[in-house]
């Protein structure tokens, strides 16, 4: 009996963890800068100031922490209350229904604190990827898994190659390259490395589903966000789809690290 969607799905996002973290385990779920990394900084940015890959999609410019009007204007409760609630016309959704009022409360208090005073969270990690530590030495040691690559995207999504490719080139490729090689204009700037999708052992881990995980879920420790609070299902099939085609399975050009444009799709 083949398996089913839900168990490739879940295999799949086990395996982007393992596959694109390389870095020591996640403190617990509850702690700030996580919450701060999962739920906040796919809008508001790594340092709070509203400038993300994000930001160019979104009709109202995200909340910049770090202003001086945010300092006049932000309390602690009134953070607590916008990310409880949300706020009307923004893209700014309330989170009540998925955080405690212990999360909200502690989260809030990040916000506050480390951005709008600029005063740090002491003892906090550090979860911007230009402050981490380390490249991607622990990829080079570790032993690709074996990998289906024929199993499709969860949930029955099918990934259109055309806007994938519009999704990459507009919010992908200034970290991984426009060619997939990771050297994008902020790659210079950006430790761990972004994700070099030519390498033999990208080609070999990554599947639609690792990569429409790896979308999804970010990396917790670098600067790849979760686009699972901004992008629908269907964008991240089609960007998963994208690079699934056009670099982890085409053919590289002889003596060079690129690969040739998948037919129809924007280069």
């Amino acid at each position: 009996m083949k398996p089913t969607w839900w168990w490739q799905a879940l295999i799949g996002l086990c395996m982007a963890l393992d596959a694109l973290a390389g870095a020591p385990p996640a403190a617990a779920a509850g702690d700030a800068a996580i919450l701060y990394h999962n739920y906040c900084s796919v809008c508001h940015g790594d340092k709070g100031d509203g400038r993300s890959r994000a930001t160019g999609a979104l009709s109202t410019p995200p909340r910049d922490f770090t202003s001086a009007a945010s300092r006049q204007e932000l309390t602690r409760e009134r953070i607590a209350a916008v990310i409880a609630h949300g706020k009307a016309g923004t893209a700014m959704v309330g989170w009540k229904t998925q955080l405690s009022q212990a999360d909200i409360d502690r989260l809030a208090e990040h916000v506050h604190q480390r951005f709008v005073l600029g005063q740090g969270a002491a003892g906090s990690p550090a979860i911007s990827g230009t402050h981490a530590h380390g490249g991607r030495e622990a990829d080079a040691a570790s032993t690709p898994p074996q990998v289906d690559m024929t199993a499709g995207l969860p949930n029955g999504l099918k990934g259109d190659l055309r806007r994938g490719g519009a999704f990459y080139l507009a919010n992908c490729a200034t970290c991984h390259g426009a060619r997939g090689d990771g050297q994008g204009p902020r790659a210079y700037f950006i430790n761990p490395k972004p994700r070099n999708f030519l390498s033999a052992d990208s080609r070999a881990r990554f599947n639609r589903l690792v990569l429409y995980a790896a979308v999804s879920e970010g990396r917790l420790g670098s600067e790849m966000p979760a686009w699972n609070k901004v992008a629908t299902p269907q964008q991240m099939a089609d960007v998963a789809e994208y690079v699934f085609r056009s670099f982890i399975t085409a053919p590289a050009v002889a003596g060079t690290s690129s690969v040739p444009a998948v037919a129809g799709t924007p280069r």
